[in-house]
Order: C-alpha cells, then sequence, then structure tokens
C-alpha cells in the first residue's frame, strides 16, 4: 500500500498521516488523555521548511508528562524489525523496520500507548 513513499510525495505523506491517525486512534482507545502528547517531536524538516521525507523518523511522539518518546524510522535494508531504548535518551523506544512490517511497527505503538 506504501510500498513507493520514498519516490512519492503524496505516498510518503499519506503515511505518515496513517500512523498519526493509528497512534491517536490507539490513545482514544485507550482512553488517554490526548493533549499529553507532542506529536510529531522530532523536526523532520530542513532549516527552509523542506521536510526530509526519508523515513528517520517517519513518526514520533513524546509523552509530555512521563517524558517518554517513540520513535519509529523506516529502514528498507532491515529484514526483519528491531527495538530497543536509545542508550542516550534513555527514556526513548526506537522501532526501526521496513514498510512492508507496517502491521508489526502499528503492534508495537498500540504497546507502547498502552504503556502510557
Amino acid at each position: 500500500m506504501f510500498e513507493d513513499y520514498l519516490n512519492n510525495e503524496q505516498c510518503y505523506i499519506e503515511l505518515e498521516r496513517y500512523l498519526y491517525d493509528r497512534f491517536f486512534l490507539e490513545c482514544r482507545t485507550s482512553e488517554l488523555e490526548l493533549a499529553k502528547f507532542k506529536a510529531p517531536f522530532y523536526n523532520t524538516t530542513f532549516s527552509d521548511g523542506t521536510p526530509f521525507r526519508e523515513g528517520n523518523p517517519i513518526f514520533s511522539v513524546r509523552n509530555e508528562v512521563s517524558g517518554t518518546v517513540l520513535r519509529i524510522v523506516l529502514d528498507e535494508d532491515t529484514d526483519s524489525p528491531v527495538s530497543y531504548r536509545d542508550k542516550h535518551m534513555g527514556c526513548e523506544l526506537v522501532i526501526i523496520a521496513k514498510v512492508a512490517l507496517l502491521e508489526h511497527i502499528t503492534k508495537e505503538m498500540a504497546e507502547w500507548v498502552k504503556s502510557q
């Protein structure tokens, strides 16, 4: 569905929107207060305002109350998904996977939301 996200600007925008929509849907399902989240958390534009659109990160959010961060990075050279806590920001969960594993990515995102 989103396989051409790196070559098609509209596809990238739709994929990004899909992830944010899934995140906020999961928040509502878990009855979490949306105001406590800042999304996107990381800046993904150059100084002139042009978006990076390279998938790093494709999604980011910070829980403003607890300080925890979720960052999703798309990497098409990754065979299997990787999740880890960033060693420099111990409160940050990083998920790295290719777009073909979008279902896995959204499941991990849902787990992170439920932990908030």
